[in-house]
């Protein structure tokens, strides 16, 4: 197994230890006895702990990411994009909480490199999504997309997930919310016209969430 490989691999199952038992759970020298790789191997890689964390979260950044645009490949109605986007960043919260607030609370350093380069993909979604809808026509006459990304921003990160909530009730929150600042954007049109077929398209949100969990 190639350097890049063992890379990989050393990744993912550290993203799934550190999830399960959380970061200050998880010494390095666990990572290496669960992939049967010596400690000299693991550490050629990753010179320390805080260099896999922020692996860790780059791959959970690109995982994000990658959904995202294959998505988008599918979706042509921009409420469902739209929707759709807010959903699967809700999922993914729910999914790496433990990894990211623990990086947060123990390797604050980490968490700060991290979050804005989150911070800034997040904010390029929405806003892809928001001039999109503009492009289809969408979109009230005089909306400011800047304005809009930075509002919906700000609601999406009003509303945390806690340790203790329920992955889908939490992301149905999260959508509703969506949904409610989103219509405000549109037209009465393009309202009536998600709204004709609302039903098939919160069954195809949810069988693209479910496929991409």
């Amino acid at each position: 197994m190639n350097t890049e490989e063992n890379r990989q691999k050393i990744v993912k199952t550290a993203i799934e230890m550190f999830n399960a038992r959380g970061c200050r759970g998880v010494t390095m020298d666990d990572i290496a006895q669960s992939l049967h790789m010596s400690k000299r191997t693991l550490y050629e890689i990753f010179e320390n702990k805080e260099a896999l964390l922020e692996a860790c979260l780059q791959l959970v950044q690109a995982q994000l990411k990658a959904t995202h645009y294959e998505t988008a490949k599918r979706v042509e109605e921009p409420m469902l994009l739209a929707l759709y986007i807010t959903k699967s960043m809700a999922l993914s919260n729910h999914r790496y909480n433990r990894l990211i607030s623990e990086t947060q609370r123990y390797y604050p350093e980490v968490h700060c490199r991290f979050f804005a380069l989150h911070t800034e993909e997040v904010r390029r979604m929405l806003q892809r999504g928001i001039e999109y809808a503009r492009e289809k026509g969408y979109l009230r006459e005089g909306i400011d997309a800047a304005e809009a990304v930075e509002q919906l921003y700000d609601l999406l990160q009003s509303h945390r997930i806690k340790e203790n909530d329920n992955c889908d009730t939490y992301a149905t929150q999260v959508g509703d919310m969506a949904y409610t600042y989103f219509r405000g954007l549109m037209t009465v049109d393009s309202i009536r016209r998600y709204e004709a077929h609302e039903d098939e398209y919160k069954h195809l949100i949810e069988e693209i969430t479910t496929k991409n969990r």
